[in-house]
């Protein structure tokens, strides 16, 4: 279910939403299954035409941002990421694509975990306890939207009130309710 969350937390719209869930904070003890699940889970998904039901990820909305998109995952690449993306997904021959991807074992003082990339580019970061966890997630300067997974409803409820964020969601990343209010901390 946390997979399926990650997913269409960075991945939905191409990761083009103000609150795409791009920072992934995992805790140390499952970050190795974790991410096997997630590479397996992200090999399967469809680059292409958005207009086509069967697609997962459409294209970048321009070349500017293809390009800004390129430059930060090299520069993440650079500062000692992990990068992966699937080798099996093929990018369509025309049009701004890019593949769903992830960078790992980035700080927290990256400049991956520090901007917002507006693509399909996810960086992983992890935490051995709760508090190291909020610590880590309240240590930027936006705070739209938060994901929370756990087993046990009052650990969500001790980490949700303790996030800086708009929007928390529990056990599910990206369900809105069009008569809720919209909105977050900073900028």
């Amino acid at each position: 279910q946390a997979v399926e969350g990650v997913i269409n937390g960075i991945y939905f719209n191409q990761g083009h939403v103000c609150c795409a869930g791009s920072r992934l904070l995992v805790q140390e003890s499952i970050q190795d299954v974790f991410v096997q699940k997630l590479k397996r889970r992200m090999r399967s998904l469809r680059v292409g035409n958005p207009l086509d039901k069967n697609t997962d990820i459409g294209a970048i909305n321009s070349k500017d941002q293809l390009e800004k998109i390129r430059a930060l995952v090299a520069i993440a690449k650079q500062e000692g990421g992990e990068y992966f993306e699937p080798a099996e997904i093929k990018l369509p021959s025309t049009g701004f694509f890019h593949k769903p991807c992830f960078i790992s074992g980035v700080a927290s003082s990256s400049t991956i975990c520090r901007v917002e990339v507006f693509g399909p580019v996810l960086s992983i970061s992890t935490f051995r306890n709760p508090a190291e966890a909020i610590a880590k997630a309240n240590d930027s300067v936006y705070g739209l939207a938060a994901g929370v997974w756990s087993e046990k409803g009052s650990k969500i409820h001790q980490v949700a009130q303790a996030l800086k964020a708009g929007v928390i969601w529990a056990n599910t990343y990206n369900k809105f309710d069009p008569s809720s209010p919209f909105g977050g901390y900073r900028e």
